[in-house]
């Protein structure tokens, strides 16, 4: 098996893997892009949803020392949720419980989803409590928006590192985070894809799936020999040492980059 001769292994989920939680996937069968495209409006995101057997499983795989890091295309704050180590996962696209100062880069983890205004600002109208007591944005990333560059640049040494890729509910169409999980094939490395719908890389494959994210779970863990452990709420927002690590670990901006939002940042 490609995960128990690997080295330096590391998993991309796209928004697939939380369907199952109630979150909409963009271009799955039930996808917002999909229902658009029929002059359907798309089913409403469940409100409060929890982790899945997929991300349960990845929690597992990394606390029993196969999983090395983990580059998610999601912003639905599950993966943190789950119990994935905030210095273990780079989030692309941001997480919609993330709040962050453009003038100083401080993070902020909310433990529920952050409102903000809808113009391009992106304002949460919160400010930062540090000593710039700039205005507080969120943190997940739109289209026309620049990748989060602190994030991209740890997701891109890891991807260069990494032996086996293994890519779960990604369409792989949006640029650049599709083009991480090739970067270790230029190291003789592996790609293994699951999804349900056809992806511009699947000729690059060692495995290719096509399968509900969940199910492949169950059986990799079976096969394993691994539990797949049950989600018990973490409280992150009441855990000061976790909290701590957060505002250390978690990747993001630069401070004070004039990319990230039109408007004024500071």
């Amino acid at each position: 098996m490609f995960i128990r001769h690997s080295k330096h292994f590391v998993c991309y989920t796209g928004a697939g893997i939380s369907t199952s939680a109630g979150i909409n996937d963009f271009r799955g069968p039930s996808g917002v892009w999909t229902a658009k495209a029929k002059g359907l409006v798309p089913v409403a995101s469940k409100q409060n949803p929890e982790p899945t057997i997929t991300h349960m499983s990845l929690v597992q795989l990394m606390r029993n020392g196969y999983l090395k890091f983990l580059v998610s295309q999601n912003c639905d704050g599950l993966h943190l949720k789950s119990g994935i180590p905030v210095d273990k996962i780079a989030e692309l696209h941001g997480n919609s419980m993330v709040e962050a100062c453009a003038k100083c880069g401080k993070v902020y983890y909310k433990g529920k989803r952050v409102q903000h205004s809808r113009n391009k600002t992106r304002l949460t109208g919160n400010m930062c409590n540090s000593e710039c007591g700039g205005s507080l944005r969120c943190t997940t990333v739109a289209f026309s928006q620049s990748m989060p560059d602190v994030c991209f640049d740890i997701a891109e040494k890891q991807s260069k590192m990494s032996d086996l890729s293994l890519c779960m509910g990604t369409s792989m169409r949006v640029t650049p985070a599709c083009e991480l999980p090739t970067m270790g094939l230029k190291r003789r490395g592996k790609m293994v894809i699951v999804n349900l719908q056809n992806t511009p890389y699947d000729h690059q494959c060692a495995l290719r799936i096509f399968a509900k994210c969940d199910d492949v779970m169950k059986m990799l863990m079976s096969e394993l020999d691994l539990q797949v452990p049950e989600w018990q709420d973490l409280n992150l927002v009441e855990d000061q040492e976790w909290m701590t690590q957060f505002d250390k670990y978690w990747p993001f901006r630069t401070a004070g980059s004039t990319d990230w939002f039109d408007g004024n940042i500071f």
